[in-house]
């Protein structure tokens, strides 16, 4: 990650918010989340007990974010109770709402709630790169190479209130999530992905 940090061509606009909310991105693109942290705060990552989520554990320390271990079906309400923890504490969070098993770019519930239960604001964001070996896996797990050019990209914020239809905003942010990630795969020349 650092050789495709110091040798790749990034453009990344600074995001549209200053202060704390969720970072919404896609599982397929779990390499590069560290392109996605701003302020002087950790990013708090919510991440599984899986091979995947272990490996983004060990380097994640290196770019100044922290990880919650949890998911739907294992450790979820405590991890819920850690990131509304940290969010209090100022820290953005960063939720892949397709983790981790699937499928493929479709927005489970879990993310609309922690906006409900935390008060921040959803920011989708996409990342894509022009060099990298995209694997045979459910999310199609991109791992870019060095010497490539990187476009990161900010949506707009969506806010969950107390009176939001769960259903409804899940897919308002689903639509904005693959909109950005394919056009932003579309900025660096790489086929977009699409939705299982």
């Amino acid at each position: 990650m650092l050789l495709v940090r110091w040798t790749s061509s990034i453009s990344r606009p600074p995001p549209p918010l200053k202060g704390p909310c969720i970072i919404a991105i896609w599982h397929g693109r779990l390499a590069m989340l560290h392109q996605l942290r701003f302020g002087d705060r950790a990013l708090v990552a919510l991440v599984s007990g899986h091979r995947d989520g272990q490996l983004i554990s060990k380097c994640a320390w290196y770019y100044n974010i922290q990880t919650v271990i949890g998911s739907t079906t294992r450790g979820g309400a405590i991890a819920i109770r850690q990131l509304i923890r940290l969010a209090h504490e100022g820290h953005c969070l960063c939720i892949m709402p397709d983790g981790p098993r699937g499928p493929r770019m479709h927005v489970s519930k879990g993310i609309i709630e922690i906006a409900r239960l935390s008060g921040l604001p959803v920011l989708p964001a996409a990342i894509a790169t022009s060099r990298g070996k995209e694997l045979d896996t459910w999310d199609r797990f991109l791992v870019p190479v060095p010497f490539s050019r990187v476009d990161v990209r900010w949506g707009e914020p969506i806010v969950v209130t107390r009176d939001s239809i769960v259903a409804e905003e899940a897919l308002r942010l689903e639509a904005a999530l693959t909109s950005l990630q394919q056009a932003a795969d579309r900025a660096v020349d790489r086929p977009p992905v699409e939705p299982a």
